[in-house]
């Protein structure tokens, strides 16, 4: 009997993780369909972007087109792959099975949502001299130290001190790297 609860157990979709195994063909099917979708609408939104001196090879939506193209075919082979699977499959397997981690992942996406709002949003700027170097600080690096400081302590669990010392160091360099060396703006 032990072994025949194993078995169901091996059988049994947990959630995405490495460990965990194949998601269920009901699954990969919704989720190949949505990646679908938006990868089309990416891809005709693209064909509407200007296209600079006529020459389709620099035309700004070729990127995003290919890029939507091959999430487009991704999809259909993942679609293609979930059909197979669940004609082989007992019905009562192919279960939608919501992992237990769904809300944090789901929260982690509503962070990165309001980190690109707030990055678009916060008005801030200021600079200052140290010596002979000239230092600009502008929305990106407090927003940046206050969302990574947050998603460090949620993830890692490490005290605030050691998150927000991780953070400051990082955007710094950064901020320098990007400011200084290679003399790019920030967002």
């Amino acid at each position: 009997m032990a072994s025949d609860e194993v078995a169901d157990d091996e059988k049994r979709v947990i959630s995405e993780d490495a460990n965990a195994g194949l998601a269920t063909p009901i699954m990969d099917l919704t989720a190949a369909v949505i990646v679908a979708v938006i990868a089309i609408l990416v891809a005709a939104e693209s064909l509407h972007l200007p296209v600079p001196g006529g020459v389709v090879f620099t035309a700004p939506g070729l990127l995003p087109f290919l890029t939507a193209a091959s999430l487009v075919v991704m999809a259909v082979l993942l679609g293609v792959s979930a059909i197979t699977r669940r004609r082989a499959m007992p019905r009562a397997l192919d279960r939608f099975e919501i992992p237990a981690d769904a809300m944090r992942s789901l929260s982690l996406g509503g962070i990165v949502v309001l980190f690109v709002l707030a990055l678009q949003v916060v008005p801030f700027e200021t600079s200052f001299n140290v010596g002979p170097l000239h230092f600009y600080i502008g929305t990106f690096e407090p927003v940046s130290i206050v969302f990574l400081t947050g998603l460090l302590r949620m993830y890692w669990r490490a005290p605030l001190w050691a998150c927000l010392t991780v953070t400051v160091a990082w955007i710094a360099f950064l901020s320098i790297v990007f400011r200084i060396l290679f003399q790019t703006p920030l967002p």
